[in-house]
């Protein structure tokens, strides 16, 4: 398979860790960031960071 699988193992070694949810300190209105994203015609991975830090509470 050409290495294929050989680079399949390094890249999963290279990905981080998913963070447990009881370390995420702060809150996301995924209801209304989706109304937003929908109101403004586009998908929510359209909008910017800081239209999405609107709906991001710590």
């Amino acid at each position: 398979m050409n290495g294929q699988m050989t680079q399949y193992k390094q890249s999963l070694a290279r990905t981080p860790k998913p963070i447990p949810f009881s370390q995420i300190k702060g809150t996301m209105d995924y209801r209304g960031l989706l109304a937003y994203a929908k109101s403004q015609g586009k998908k929510i991975s359209e909008l910017t960071q800081t239209e999405k830090k609107k709906f991001y509470t710590e």
